[in-house]
């Protein structure tokens, strides 16, 4: 089920909402005041970019012998 984020129109607190389809948001209530108003944020996630997992020295580490089937 997805996390959805929230705003509230009356009192501008932001809060997350466990749904398990956007209908559902429909019913979602402010935690902090009671409204029944809620606007739903664009959410916004975190993607690491440019990684590499690091190789050992000598081999590509698939089959832990440096001098392995590859020849690395």
């Amino acid at each position: 089920m997805p996390i959805y984020e929230f705003t509230c129109k009356a009192c501008d607190h932001e809060f997350e909402e466990l749904l398990r389809s956007m209908s559902g948001a429909q019913k979602v209530t402010c935690p902090s005041c009671g409204s029944k108003t809620p606007q739903r944020k664009l959410s916004v996630f975190a993607a690491q970019q440019g990684y590499t997992q690091p190789t050992p020295s000598g081999g590509c580490g698939r089959c832990g012998d440096v001098n392995g089937p590859c020849g690395m």
